[in-house]
C-alpha cells in the first residue's frame, strides 16, 4: 500500500495511508511526498488526493426568475441569418482559422519531428560506422602484428633447422672420417690375419678371419648409414 510524507509547518510529518489523510487537515497546497516522486508536490496535483478536494457548492438562493424577453422577429430572423451550421458566422470563421492554425503547427511540428529523427538516425548511423571503421583498423592492425610475429617465429625456426642441420652434417662427415679410417684399419687387419704365423692353428686363423671381415661389415654398414643421412640432408653431397 501506498504511503504517504506530509510537510506541514516546516515539519515533515508520515507516513500515513490514503485513509489516515483523510482525517488530516491538508489544504490543495501542502507539500505531499511518496515513494517514486523526484521531489514534493501539492496535494492537489496528486491524483490519489484529488477525491480529498472535491468542491461543495453553495447553497441555493432564493429569488425570482425574469421572463424572458421576447425578441421582435426581425432580430430573430437576422440572428439566424447571421450563423453557420448553428454557430454565429463570427465565432464559425474564428473556429475555422484557429483549427487551421493548430493544424499547421501540428504538420509543422511532425514535419520538425520526423526532420529531427531522421538527423539523429544518419548521426547515429555515422558514429556507428566511424566506430566500426576504427575496429576494423584496430583488427586489420592486430593482423598484421600477427602475421609479423609468425613470420619471424618462422625465420626463427628456420635458422634453428638450419643451423642443427648444418651442425649435423658437420657431425656425420666427422663420422664419415672416423668410419672410413675403422673401415681401413679392418681392412688392414683381415690381410695381416690371413697371412701365414707361426704357432697359429687353423681354427684360431679362421676365427681371426671372421672376426676382421665382421668388423670391416660394421664400418661398411656404418658407413652406407652416415651416406644415406648425408644425401637426405645435403642432396648436392657427393656430386
Amino acid at each position: 500500500m501506498k504511503t504517504f510524507f506530509l510537510f506541514i509547518d516546516d515539519e515533515q510529518q508520515g507516513p500515513f495511508n490514503l485513509e489516515e489523510l483523510k482525517t488530516k487537515k491538508i489544504t490543495r497546497t501542502t507539500k505531499v511526498w511518496y515513494e517514486g516522486l523526484e521531489d514534493w508536490k501539492n496535494a492537489e496535483e496528486i491524483e490519489e488526493l484529488k477525491s480529498l478536494f472535491v468542491s461543495v457548492p453553495p447553497p441555493i438562493k432564493t429569488f425570482k426568475t425574469p421572463p424572458p424577453i421576447k425578441k421582435p422577429l426581425q432580430e430573430i430572423e437576422v440572428e439566424e441569418e447571421d450563423k453557420i451550421l448553428g454557430v454565429r458566422k463570427k465565432t464559425f470563421f474564428i473556429s475555422v482559422g484557429i483549427f487551421v492554425l493548430l493544424l499547421s503547427l501540428t504538420f509543422k511540428m511532425m514535419q520538425s519531428f520526423k526532420k529531427d529523427k531522421i538527423e539523429k538516425g544518419n548521426k547515429e548511423t555515422e558514429i556507428y560506422n566511424e566506430q566500426l571503421k576504427i575496429q576494423n583498423e584496430e583488427i586489420a592492425k592486430q593482423k598484421e602484428i600477427i602475421a609479423e610475429k609468425e613470420r619471424l617465429e618462422q625465420e626463427r625456426i628456420e635458422r634453428e633447422r638450419e643451423k642443427a642441420r648444418q651442425k649435423r652434417i658437420n657431425e656425420i662427415d666427422n663420422e664419415l672420417n672416423i668410419a672410413r679410417e675403422e673401415l681401413r684399419k679392418a681392412n688392414k687387419k683381415l690381410v695381416n690375419v690371413t697371412e701365414f704365423k707361426f704357432l697359429r692353428t687353423a681354427n684360431e686363423r679362421e676365427s681371426q678371419i671372421a672376426l676382421a671381415q665382421e668388423d670391416i661389415s660394421i664400418c661398411q654398414n656404418n658407413i652406407e648409414e652416415l651416406e644415406k643421412e648425408m644425401r637426405r640432408l645435403n642432396p648436392k653431397w657427393g656430386n
